[in-house]
């Protein structure tokens, strides 16, 4: 792995301390390994318990930052649910990394407490954002600058994710799993955005015509209640028998999945960026996903997109690449092509560019 090297040192605003490899925290991590000579001054509160945590983020952790801030140092807060931060320190030269403007745009609840997220991510003099579509939502909806705005997109690491024929099918048999059977894959939580209801009632519709289908989903839910609710529908259904849930495995357990399932399958509704198609995608599995928000520019045309809202073209999109080797393969093909442009010491570059621009001011 590449690193680079910076003469400044940067207060590393991130939150709690966490173990967690998906998502946000992903992101920041990967990035974190590809600076590691940049000289961080890591500030973080402790995880303890879902309650406390809520209490030591808003109240706790800002004293925390305001004793542990070195003088004129960059301070770069990495993640838009820690914005409200700017509303009480008032600092210089700031960065906040703004994944999405989700509870803003799609929930449209506007919160209270992600009101003064969005109060705090106007008074940063830089915004990173993961794809072209965030940064039009942030501007749309929050009026902050364009001029202020850079693009850092996720990545793969590709000495973790990558094709591997030799992965065996035969780790399915632990799940009670036939090694025959057609494997569809999703990964994310149960959030109403990500649209499941939608994926198993296309699965029901597409055992009329492949009947060896099992549905593999890995994920915590993230939403009270939602987990009770998909297996509820699975049954009324009558294809709870043909549906896995795995919470939390490990990486290499995961890029398991990603390399013996036939498709992976991402119907949301709205995503900042999406990076399990990318991940999927690097793994040699082929992709279909949404046709709206980030997900076209995330995957271009090394997958397939269909309208998250119209369960025949999702039905019709699997049907197709289950029973259509040739496209199957495309699609694996341009899937790989498609992640190969995506590198974690690429976008950690893009991340010292803005560090040395802010220092410049």
């Amino acid at each position: 792995m590449i690193v680079w090297s910076l003469n400044m040192e940067i207060d590393y605003i991130k939150g709690i301390k966490s173990n967690e490899i998906f998502a946000m925290s992903k992101y920041e991590k990967e990035l974190q390994k590809c600076i590691s000579s940049v000289k961080l001054n890591v500030i973080e509160y402790p995880d303890i318990s879902d309650k406390i945590n809520i209490i030591s983020k808003y109240l706790l952790y800002p004293l925390i930052i305001r004793s542990k801030i070195r003088g004129s140092n960059i301070k770069h807060i990495t993640s838009q649910d820690l914005a409200f931060i700017l509303n009480s320190l008032n600092f210089r030269k700031t960065i906040i990394t703004c994944h999405d403007v989700i509870p803003w745009v799609y929930e449209k609840e506007h919160p209270f407490l992600w009101k003064k997220n969005a109060e705090g991510i106007l008074k940063a003099d830089r915004l990173i954002t993961v794809s072209d579509y965030s940064k039009k939502d942030i501007i749309k909806k929050l009026g902050f600058p364009e001029e202020k705005i850079r693009i850092i997109p996720p990545a793969i690491d590709h000495n973790i994710y990558y094709r591997n024929k030799s992965v065996n099918r035969g780790i399915l048999a632990k799940y009670g799993i036939s090694e025959d059977a057609k494997i569809l894959l999703y990964v994310g939580s149960e959030r109403p955005r990500k649209n499941l209801p939608y994926l198993l009632k296309s699965i029901k519709s597409l055992k009329g015509d492949i009947e060896n289908v099992k549905f593999l989903k890995i994920g915590n839910a993230q939403m009270p209640g939602a987990r009770e609710q998909l297996i509820s529908l699975a049954k009324k259904l009558h294809i709870e028998d043909d549906i896995l849930f795995l919470d939390q495995v490990n990486e290499s357990e995961l890029v398991d999945f990603y390399n013996i399932a036939d498709l992976f399958v991402f119907p949301s509704l709205y995503e900042g960026f999406g990076m399990p198609p990318l991940e999927a995608m690097a793994c040699g599995c082929p992709v279909i996903t949404s046709n709206v928000t980030s997900l076209p520019e995330v995957v271009s045309d090394a997958a397939l997109t269909v309208d998250p809202t119209n369960m025949d073209e999702m039905v019709n999109a699997m049907y197709k690449v289950l029973t259509d080797k040739k496209l199957k393969e495309e699609l694996v093909h341009r899937g790989y092509d498609r992640a190969k442009k995506f590198t974690w010491e690429s976008s950690a570059q893009r991340l010292l560019d803005v560090y040395q621009e802010l220092d410049a001011i």
